[in-house]
């Protein structure tokens, strides 16, 4: 009985080491699945869907095969986005069939609302144009250089575009392993004009491990240990069995039998011992099959496919749908990217006075004071420079939410001297790159906003859920700067700590009136034509940003007497002496922070401002 014990733990253990390691060797599927499709029609652009890209689970490793020697590009990106930029040239899209389980090509789907694709070349992205009050002298140079600010590549190259995640560049061929999400989609290219690569194939990981494989064997493993220790036992207690006998001593003679009279009737006994019993030989024959019957058990579950959970049905929605909301119109990563861009190409304009190079990253109120100070520059060196663009770490960045165009971002930077900037970023269109229009320093702290995950609601300039609309902002301020108290909206504005009102309202002026008796001020506020932007704040107040501007005209107070002007006045207006005086424009971009029209307290308070001469030019 202890060798069929032995025999039957034997079997069990190679059965169980058997079908492990077979689940890691020749059962074992495979580690990933590839899907190639060629492209056909040489279009400039392939567009892989988002929903086929995530066709299986994990991460996707795509490779690209073009013509060698060519340039190759992929980039990423909301499928929106991916859309929009492509919108109106001829591209193909990849999408995943399910029935055939695989990639197929064909011509991107146009949807509602969008154009139709063209053979005509794209226009370049659309260059700011200078604004009403920008000097003749700036407007020829931006007009002289319109050509030069053109972007370097084709207008249609994708390659550097503000709306990409991540893009990659290659040689040839290119590949490399994404992990996007439903509702990201890649976007493939050669330069733009050519033919985009027509080889691509996207490659997932799937699940081929064996979890039974491990425990399998080192089941086996036991039950091999275990034979071998039964086979020792039964070696063992068969020696002992026969081992050498002694000798067999005589058998002592039978008494002689009684006489049958005196003969008794023997007493009954049991037929079978106790130690014979049936009942333990089963019970020791149940034992030692035992564990056979677990091991061949084991040895059986494990080439049988897991049991899979029927999902459980969703309970239908039976409330009223919710309105969706739009995502932010960037991620960290991306925003953080077209800063140090923005910050380059600044740095660059700043360094040659370039305002045409700046064009390509400014526009609005921060393009115009940057283009007077460079023509101030350019005539004077001793004037100072416009601060630098902050060049410090974005502590702040509040996207909007938004799937169309124009888009803003308002983000704050701290800078190197140890000041920190607000600033208001705006994309015009999907082929435009993200523009500078308000660049503040800030005096107040910005109050709570939603993380960049969320984005922001941006209002509209006459919304009724502030406490004043944001249209109204730059007048009714500008008119607390000249007149001071004695406004009808000063009640609107918390004076208290504004350094703006400080350095440049009615004090500042009264003195500056009082210090000079020989020359009449005069002050007058000049209507903006830059658009205020208000991006909803956590307790749906809004950060508000919008321009005042402020002309001052100074005549001699006697007939005769002549004005000579200095620094970035006599530069602006290239008048070294006049009779009839000089009026300067100044403006001043404001960041506000507007309560909601619920709000106990509802006075807008300054966060932040810079200001500065934006145009000069004698009396007429």
């Amino acid at each position: 009985m202890r060798f069929v014990i032995a025999i039957v733990l034997f079997v069990a253990a190679f059965l169980s080491i058997g079908v492990g390691v077979a689940q890691r060797t020749i059962w074992e599927g495979p580690d990933h699945i590839t899907s190639a499709v060629d492209v056909e029609g040489d279009v400039p652009f392939v567009v892989i869907d988002g929903a086929a890209l995530n066709a299986h689970p994990g991460a996707q490793l795509i490779e690209i095969d073009g013509t060698a020697g060519d340039p190759v590009f992929m980039a990423y990106g909301r499928s929106d986005d991916v859309r929009a930029w492509v919108t109106g040239s001829r591209a193909a899209e990849i999408t995943f069939d399910e029935e055939a389980g695989e990639l197929v090509a064909g011509d991107l789907a146009v949807r509602d609302g969008e154009e139709e694709p063209s053979d005509e070349p794209t226009d370049a992205p659309a260059t700011p144009t200078p604004s009403a009050t920008e000097t003749p002298a700036a407007s020829e140079d931006a007009a002289a250089t319109e050509e030069e600010i053109a972007p370097e590549d084709d207008p249609a190259s994708p390659v550097g575009s503000d709306l990409w995640i991540q893009e990659f560049e290659g040689d040839g061929s290119l590949v490399r392993k994404v992990n996007v999400p439903e509702g990201v989609s890649v976007l493939i290219a050669s330069d733009g004009g050519a033919p985009a690569p027509d080889s691509i194939s996207v490659t997932w990981p799937l699940d081929n491990s064996t979890p039974w494989s491990g425990p399998l064997i080192v089941s086996g493993i036991g039950a091999l240990l275990l034979g071998l220790i039964a086979l020792i036992w039964a070696l063992v207690h068969a020696r002992r069995r026969h081992g050498p006998r002694r000798k067999t001593p005589k058998t002592p003679k039978m008494p002689k039998p009684p006489k049958p009279a005196q003969l008794k009737p023997a007493p009954k006994r049991s037929a079978i011992t106790t130690g014979d019993d049936p009942t333990s030989r089963g019970r020791r024959r149940a034992f030692a099959a035992l564990p056979a019957l677990l091991v061949g058990a084991l040895a059986l579950s494990a080439c049988t496919s897991p049991a899979i959970d029927a999902p459980a049905p969703s309970p239908s929605a039976t409330g009223a749908p919710v309105e969706e909301i739009e995502p932010p119109v960037v991620t960290k990563q991306q925003f953080t990217r077209i800063v140090t861009r923005v910050a380059d190409v600044v740095a660059q304009a700043d360094a040659a006075g370039d305002a045409a190079l700046a064009a390509t990253r400014l526009s609005g109120p921060a393009l115009e004071l940057r283009t007077a100070n460079y023509t101030a520059r350019a005539a004077d060196s001793a004037i100072a420079a416009v601060p630098a663009f902050p060049d410090g770490e974005v502590r702040l960045i509040l996207p909007q939410q938004q799937r169309d165009w124009p888009r803003a971002v308002f983000a704050a930077i701290d800078d190197s001297d140890g000041a920190e900037y607000g600033l208001m970023f705006v994309q015009e269109s999907p082929r435009a790159q993200y523009q500078v229009q308000y660049l503040v320093r800030l005096t107040q702290s910005v109050p709570e906003v939603a993380p960049i995950e969320l984005g922001a609601t941006r209002y509209p300039v006459d919304t009724k859920f502030l406490a004043f609309p944001p249209a109204q902002l730059s007048a009714e301020y500008g008119d607390v700067l000249i007149t001071g108290t004695a406004s009808q909206f000063a009640e609107h504005f918390d004076l208290t700590d504004d350094f703006l009102n400080e350095k440049l309202g009615a004090g500042y002026k009264d003195t500056r009136k009082a210090g000079q008796t020989n020359v009449i001020f005069e002050y007058a506020s000049v209507e903006s034509t830059a658009p205020a932007i208000a991006l909803a704040a956590i307790d749906t107040g809004a950060i508000v940003v919008a321009e005042v501007r402020e002309s001052e005209t100074v005549k001699p107070a006697e007939t005769g007497a002549a004005i000579n002007p200095k620094g970035a006045v006599k530069a602006l207006s290239q008048k070294q002496s006049t009779t009839k005086g000089l009026t300067a424009l100044y403006a001043v971009q404001i960041l506000f922070y507007v309560p909601p029209a619920t709000a106990a307290d509802q006075k807008v308070r300054v966060l932040g401002f810079s200001d500065g001469l934006v145009a000069a030019s004698e009396v007429p």
